[in-house]
């Protein structure tokens, strides 16, 4: 069995290496007065107007993409301005995730030789992460999962997911939160099975960007992967 940590895996002594396991640590109970929670702020704003039950994909609209960049629009703004650190989660959208990235090409995080954002994360201004499930989920499967996915913020188009994944892959998405590990566990061997993330930017994004954020971490929670 090997270890997987934020930037190298290794082999747990006394175990087969041979035996295709992983064993993950995955940060739970975070807080940090930093932390943003987009899926909070979104709430005051839904739609009751949209009768989602006869077409789950107007879920969607229950809280519009549009409602959650101009939140995500003002955060920044406001960090911004008064040079006070964010870290804001449940993010969905290609159009915060390109603010992200103009950001910090501005700020100089980009790293031509390793074609990544190296990025600083005591004194970045603004930071974003993504629930697990707007990862796994687009509006294309609210036909078959119907009020399964009916959570905050929505599924979004395919586009967008698509758009979340190269972030992550390039840095620009720091965290990945979860809401049952015991519920979810399947979701994040669907991300590996696909190939759409490896395993130390999991790692990464799982529990050590949390750390250095300087989150407070209440928990971690092993978990052992069998790919």
């Amino acid at each position: 069995m090997k270890q997987v940590l934020s930037y190298s895996i290794t082999l747990i002594p006394d175990t087969d290496p041979f035996d295709n396991q992983y064993f993950f640590q995955v940060a739970t109970d975070i807080s940090s007065p930093i932390i943003i929670d987009l899926a909070e702020v979104l709430k005051e704003f839904r739609n009751d107007r949209v009768d989602f039950k006869k077409d789950y994909k107007l879920w969607n609209q229950v809280y519009p993409t549009e409602k959650e960049l101009e939140l995500f629009q003002e955060i920044v703004e406001k960090a911004l301005i008064k040079r006070k650190k964010v870290h804001i989660i449940n993010c969905t959208l290609r159009e915060e995730v390109q603010i992200i990235r103009e950001l910090y090409e501005k700020l100089g995080y980009f790293d031509e030789k390793e074609n990544r954002f190296m990025v600083p994360f005591i004194t970045a201004p603004v930071t974003i992460g993504v629930n697990i499930r707007n990862l796994v989920y687009s509006t294309k499967d609210y036909k078959s999962k119907r009020e399964q996915i009916c959570f905050i913020p929505p599924p979004r188009e395919p586009g967008h997911v698509k758009t979340l994944f190269a972030a992550i892959n390039s840095w620009m998405i720091s965290t990945v939160n979860m809401n049952d590990i015991s519920q979810e566990k399947e979701l994040l061997k669907t991300l590996l099975d696909t190939e759409k993330i490896n395993l130390t930017i999991l790692a990464q994004v799982l529990s050590g960007n949390y750390l250095e954020m300087g989150c407070q971490i209440g928990k971690k929670e092993e978990w052992i992967l069998k790919l």
